[in-house]
């Protein structure tokens, strides 16, 4: 691993919790093996039992972006039209273009301290297309979407001829979900990852939630051996004990206020969140002056940056190097 402050990735900056990697280290020797198919069959039993829904609802998959691969590859063709909001998630993007979607893109409004949808457009937009994709809360701007509120979820429903895709990447921050309803709305898919408040970035465990005709398609081209044999024990060993999620959400919760204050405090813009980062307004060059000191942030967009929620520690050395960096830019 790279040393230095990672704050570019949305990681969460606290590893694993010791009784997962020790559960983990009892199977390593059965590398030469492949995973017995009643670790896909246990992992949906705690996914469902966590969500709310039946285990017939629930896909796993190797990370959050398996299974928005899952449904670019399975239930969309070449042509197809594809709406997601601008700026979200960068890989909307690469998919469509990989898939030769044709994509459009709905601007987010800037609003005071947080962004919004341009609802009647987007909603305008979806009518003759085959997905439509919103990331809730945006990534990157931090920012609650649809806010699980049911008349925007079924007006979407009622328009498209496709599938309606939230994107819960950050829900355990967010606090929101449409799970509820995907009985009501066949076409409404969601995906939720254990990448985030997990912290289970690197064992690659996410899953969908949707109608059950819809998810036993997808579960035709699916295999056991889609998550890897430390995947499957870390996430349904994480899913047994889920408690200890709380307790990193509120850490990093308590990290990203102080985060923000920071900011302000230094003059910068930047918006209120409801996930592990905030949303940074800013025309200088940040990234290269941090990057020096050995801190790495995001650029998503040409005058934004995107800060991930680190430890204490980690928030107090990015504000003094960017108190240093800010006051030596006004200085020239």
């Amino acid at each position: 691993m790279n040393d230095g402050i990672r704050l570019h990735l949305n990681e969460s900056p606290f590893p694993p919790p010791d009784f997962i990697i020790e559960e983990v280290k009892k199977y390593l020797h059965l590398g030469n093996r492949y995973q017995h198919p009643s670790l896909l069959e246990r992992l949906r039993e705690l996914m469902a039992e966590y969500n709310r829904v039946e285990p017939k609802n629930i896909y796993p998959t190797p990370g959050g972006d398996g299974a928005l691969r899952a449904v670019f590859y399975n239930l969309i063709q070449t042509g197809d039209k594809v709406v997601i909001n601008n700026p979200s998630y960068s890989m909307y993007k690469v998919y469509a273009s990989v898939r030769g979607l044709k994509l459009t893109r709905v601007n987010l409004i800037e609003n005071d301290n947080w962004w919004k949808m341009n609802f009647e457009k987007f909603l305008d937009e979806a009518k003759n297309a085959r997905l439509v994709i919103i990331d809730d809360p945006n990534n990157p701007t931090g920012s609650p979407m649809l806010k699980a509120e049911e008349d925007k979820v079924r007006a979407l429903a009622e328009s498209i001829n496709g599938f309606i895709l939230i994107d819960e990447a950050y829900y355990e921050f967010s606090g929101y979900t449409v799970a509820k309803l995907i009985n009501k709305y066949p076409n409404l898919l969601i995906v939720r990852t254990l990448s985030k408040a997990f912290s289970l970035a690197s064992y690659r465990v996410g899953y969908l939630i949707g109608n059950e005709e819809v998810i036993k398609n997808l579960m035709k081209g699916a295999t056991p051996f889609d998550i890897s044999l430390p995947g499957y024990i870390a996430g349904i060993t994480a899913l047994e004990n889920p408690s200890y999620v709380r307790k990193i959400v509120e850490e990093i919760t308590k990290n990203r206020e102080y985060l923000l204050n920071g900011l302000r405090k230094l003059g910068l813009k930047v918006y209120n969140s409801l996930t592990n980062f905030v949303f940074v307004k800013d025309e200088r060059d940040l990234l290269s002056p941090l990057l020096n000191k050995g801190v790495a942030i995001r650029k998503p967009i040409i005058g934004y940056y995107r800060i991930s929620v680190g430890t204490k520690e980690q928030v107090d050395a990015l504000l003094k190097y960017l108190g240093e960096i800010i006051e030596n830019s006004n200085s020239k």
